[in-house]
């Protein structure tokens, strides 16, 4: 059984590209090629369905695809980007996001960089930035603590489209789209790459490109294919070793038979451990084309089934994101202001929930506290979709239920000791920070991981009140309830001479008590029996869970749709928007032959002189009747010279008779 899909009522100001999950339960959206941001917070009873929008500060910059990820301390960090407010370039900029304080501020970039652009990246288990050079083995490491970068090990292959995945035992994991069939992940400890074995059909497509690189809760990598191919990696029992590589079902073809892939789509780990991933028609040569499809794949019984479309379905898949809730529900968009919510069927495995092992019963509005458990981060990072989003969600999102009506309350966490995954039974921990607009009383405190919540209720009580303050009001209304019993003790002895008036006075204040301290007490008791609990039952360990078959995958052979290469042209390059205006640029002559210096640059593992993009570089854009016109500094538009993939292999060639050719490209 499928899940479902609904429209969000109140839609957001703009059309809406990638999307981040802060710390506190609201989502941060940008503006489709726009420096423009957005916030979008549930409503009063944390249904994200009836939210509402917030315009924020503008960013510096105003990229389409880029690296980013939410922080140890809550800020959202944006590296890189290919294109920026529309222009074709490979941005070479960085910045941070305060939610706080409601800021942008630019960081430096890596020493000896000349761009950046639609980089892979990944948040690091100890909250340092991992990012790689676009068309290029450089890589580097950003510290948020020192505000600088560090160099780290060049990789394998060249960086150009791959997925970068963080997996349980320390590695980073990607296919290689410059290199294809070929894999290889990064040790973290060791500052190393290392071979990862190869895929066991092609992944990528002719244009480089492939779908997101999924991290399954059994600690299995679900990679899907450009191509109608899937495949499955089993990480080794030690980190530096290869692995193995079994094939995955084959991607359903359409109606028509046509053949579906992920030509860049996202995807996203649901609580119940099946991944929602959306794919498009293929065709030879490799195109980006609409519309787009969505489908499950349960690992379980190893098999993808089509499931229903979102609103905007008609929409090419490259443009979708998707990111999961603290409710569990899945946001997608796809550059448009039409917003969509996938409610998934069934419950997660008891197994995959975090756990609270420790929590005050009383906690102050307005201050912090910190908050022990198991599994807080997840087992995965849930959202996923290649070098042009990173939307990771494997950090604790803590919340409050009211005991006494339907409304919820997010809480800021921040101060995460890991952000890595699948963490078992270790007890990590965070700092909760407590909303001052929270009411007095009673709740259910519940942590959150990629959208499975706790189980149970760890009961707290809210109040605006110093511990020692409740301590001397507790020790006085003791004392008063003390006084009573003495005196109901008295009047039951019917002595005679007992003031009737006084005992009547004295039991009017006991029904004055406060109920909410009556609760607070019942909390307090409540907790150590909990904690009681918690201390004498046995966590599942994996031994104790249960084994899960995987029967052997369905394989089709596709039906690749052939079509002309001026066809190719026209459907080989993304849409780009200018100021937000949604108007689709028309992509010059010029801007095709970049993009085919681009693919060669990917494809020569960056080693093409740069110097000859400069005949083609656009120099100039401008948007006019909603037309790109390109030109170059050194030619008159209409006389630039062509410059094709062969051309720049045969320059290539000629410099390696001349003398032997440099590492990596030449700066420009």
């Amino acid at each position: 059984m499928a899940g479902s899909w609904a429209t969000i009522s109140n839609a957001p100001p703009a059309s809406i590209a990638t999307m981040l999950l802060l710390t506190d339960g609201t989502v941060l959206a940008q503006g489709v090629s726009t420096n423009k941001w957005y916030k979008y917070t549930p409503d009063g009873n944390g249904n994200y369905a009836n939210g509402t929008w917030q315009t924020l500060a503008d960013s510096t910059n105003a990229p389409l695809y880029y690296a980013s990820g939410v922080l140890r301390d809550g800020r959202v960090i944006v590296v890189g980007g290919e294109y920026n407010a529309g222009a074709m370039v490979w941005l070479l900029a960085a910045e941070m996001y305060d939610p706080q304080a409601n800021t942008w501020t630019n960081l430096p970039v890596p020493a000896g960089w000349v761009r950046i652009g639609d980089a892979p990246g990944c948040v690091l288990p100890d909250g340092r930035f991992f990012v790689g050079q676009v068309a290029s083995k450089l890589t580097a490491i950003y510290d948020p603590a020192t505000n600088a970068w560090t160099a780290a090990a060049n990789k394998i292959n060249t960086c150009s489209e791959e997925s970068w995945s963080l997996l349980p035992d320390g590695t980073i994991h990607a296919v290689d789209c410059s290199n294809p069939p070929n894999a290889e992940k990064y040790i973290i400890a060791s500052d190393q790459w290392v071979n990862a074995g190869t895929t066991p059909d092609v992944l990528v497509d002719s244009i480089s490109e492939i779908g997101a690189s999924v991290l399954l809760p059994d600690g299995r990598l679900f990679v899907i294919g450009a191509t109608n191919s899937t495949a499955l990696y089993t990480p080794p029992p030690i980190a530096n070793q290869v692995g193995t590589w079994e094939r995955g079902p084959t991607i359903p073809s359409n109606s028509s038979g046509q053949a579906l892939g992920a030509v860049d789509a996202p995807a996203v780990v649901l609580p119940n451990g099946k991944v929602l991933f959306s794919v498009g028609p293929i065709t030879t040569p490799a195109t980006f084309q609409s519309p787009t499809y969505f489908f499950e794949y349960d690992p379980e019984a190893n098999a993808i089934n089509p499931v229903p479309g979102a609103a905007t379905a008609s929409a090419v898949p490259y443009k979708g994101r998707m990111l999961l809730l603290p409710t569990g529900q899945v946001m997608y968009s796809a550059y448009s202001t039409t917003v969509d919510l996938y409610t998934p069927d069934l419950s997660p495995d008891p197994v995959w929930r975090p756990t609270i092992t420790h929590a005050p019963s009383v906690i102050r509005r307005g201050r912090s506290f910190t908050l022990h458990g198991r599994q807080i981060n997840g087992l995965t990072q849930a959202a996923y979709y290649g070098n042009d989003a990173t939307q990771a969600t494997n950090y604790p999102i803590v919340r409050l239920e009211s005991k006494t009506s339907s409304a919820v309350y997010y809480c800021r966490t921040s101060d995460y000791s890991t952000m890595g995954l699948q963490t078992g039974t270790i007890i990590h921990n965070c700092r909760v920070h407590v909303p001052a607009s929270v009411p007095n009383g009673s709740y259910c405190l519940k942590v959150v991981a990629n959208g499975i919540e706790s189980p149970g209720c760890q009961n707290v009580s809210v109040t605006n009140k110093l511990f020692k303050e409740l301590k001397i009001e507790f020790k006085e209304k003791m004392e008063v309830i003390e006084e009573i019993k003495a005196i109901s003790d008295i009047r039951q002895k019917r002595i005679p001479d007992i003031d009737l008036k006084g005992i009547r006075e004295d039991v009017t204040i006991f029904e004055r008590i406060d109920e909410e301290w009556k609760q607070t007490i019942q909390n307090i008791a409540t907790t150590v029996d909990q904690t009681n609990v918690e201390f004498s039952r046995s966590f599942i360990t994996k031994e104790e869970r249960p084994e899960v078959g995987f029967p052997p995958p369905l394989i089709e052979k596709p039906w690749v749709k052939q079509i002309s290469e001026k066809e190719a042209h026209r459907f080989q390059e993304k849409d780009a928007f200018a100021e937000g205006d949604n108007r689709k640029l028309i992509i010059s002559r010029e801007a095709t032959e970049l993009h085919e210096v681009i693919h060669s640059i990917w494809k020569s593992e960056g080693k093409v002189d740069l110097r000859n993009i400069r005949e083609v570089t656009v120099a100039a854009q401008k948007v006019k009747g909603g037309q790109l016109t390109t030109r170059t500094s050194t030619l008159k538009k209409g006389t630039v010279k062509k410059t094709t993939v062969q051309k720049v292999k045969a320059d290539k060639a000629r410099a390696v008779k001349k003398k032997p050719a440099k590492k990596g490209p030449r700066k420009r």
